[in-house]
């Protein structure tokens, strides 16, 4: 499969969950951007699935659980007391279950690192936590052959390191 057309057909389908994902910022309501964040996940999901990487198969699925649980939460008013620790286990379980090698720990570490900061962090740590964890998922992208997630996440890197960068210099 590697670099034959369905290879590539793969790494379109990663190049628009990540347009997709950069559109979702742009909603203005959480809902909204949460719902287009689960497109793209699905989207990422396959990606991965079909590269056989199933660690950032999985990653991705706990995502779209995750993003999909926190709109129902929000649309009814439900209580999600203990989801952070329901989330964490998942990944941690999921590290187990999905181990290849080291770097098919990087996804899911990046996952629960970024889940603890979504839970309890203000924006300059939710910034700081996702530069970071994009460089956890371009070991892992290098390591699958995911082309399309290594330029998308140098992208992302560079991205939210200006917006560290500026952000600090706002704040003075």
């Amino acid at each position: 499969m590697r670099f034959s057309i369905f290879f590539w057909l793969i790494q379109l389908l990663s190049f628009f969950a990540f347009f997709l994902s950069l559109l979702a910022y742009h909603k203005k309501k959480k809902k909204d951007i949460l719902i287009v964040m689960v497109i793209s996940n699905i989207l990422n999901f396959f990606h991965y699935f079909f590269l056989g990487a199933f660690s950032g198969c999985v990653t991705k699925f706990l995502a779209i659980l995750r993003d999909t649980t926190i709109v129902i939460k929000e649309k009814y008013h439900l209580p999600l007391k203990g989801g952070l620790i329901v989330f964490l286990f998942l990944y941690l379980l999921s590290s187990v279950l999905f181990y290849q090698n080291i770097f098919s720990l990087f996804p899911l570490l990046a996952a629960m690192i970024y889940v603890i900061a979504i839970w309890n962090g203000n924006d300059k740590l939710v910034r700081k936590t996702a530069f970071f964890c994009y460089f956890l998922w371009l070991c892992y992208n290098i390591c699958v052959l995911s082309i399309a997630g290594v330029i998308t996440n140098i992208i992302s890197i560079i991205s939210t390191g200006i917006a560290i960068v500026r952000n600090k210099n706002e704040k003075g």
